[in-house]
């Protein structure tokens, strides 16, 4: 839960400059939460092994749903949406590191303010497909929730057990 508070913050303080920093903080921020979700689940089973493979799934399976749910919010905007509070998901950072003036960069270094985007939203979501953000960042939720799946192979449990795991993530 502590991990979860601390990504929570880094998201909140829109500290994130960095691919890096971004998965950092979704992996403290979402991923601690399936972890800790895992190993509650574990716990009452009584199967308290595989530990480190678990958090290690847990985790993949955080960050991968994270990006997922980020992808989402950039085609669903409202009042209170990351967007307007300039929270820098995978697909923007991505965009904030292209070559050519998007309405992202605009927008991120206060060319334009929100209302401005806001007005321009087809044109924004349009910049993102045609640069390729979204499908840089479906291909990074499906890194993660690959890595996912093959440490849930690791597990010393039932087949059974690791299919029903597996049919969560696909």
């Amino acid at each position: 839960m502590l991990q979860s508070l601390n990504g929570q913050h880094m998201d909140v303080t829109n500290g994130i400059q960095t691919e890096a920093e971004y998965i950092e903080m979704v992996k403290k921020k979402s991923g601690s939460l399936v972890a800790m979700a895992c190993f509650v689940g574990t716990a009452l089973a009584g199967a308290e092994k595989n530990t480190v493979i678990i958090e290690k799934y847990a985790n993949d399976i955080g960050i991968a749903a994270q990006i997922d749910n980020d992808i989402d919010a950039l085609y669903r905007w409202d009042e209170k949406n990351d967007i307007k509070a300039k929270k820098k998901s995978l697909p923007i950072l991505y965009m904030l590191a292209s070559k050519h003036d998007n309405v992202w960069k605009q927008y991120f270094s206060h060319r334009i303010n929100y209302d401005v985007l806001y007005a321009q939203k087809e044109k924004a979501i349009q910049q993102m497909e045609q640069e390729g953000a979204f499908y840089y960042a479906k291909v990074m939720s499906q890194i993660y929730k690959e890595k996912a799946l093959q440490e849930i192979e690791k597990l010393d449990v039932n087949d059974r057990y690791k299919s029903a795991l597996k049919m969560i993530i696909l």
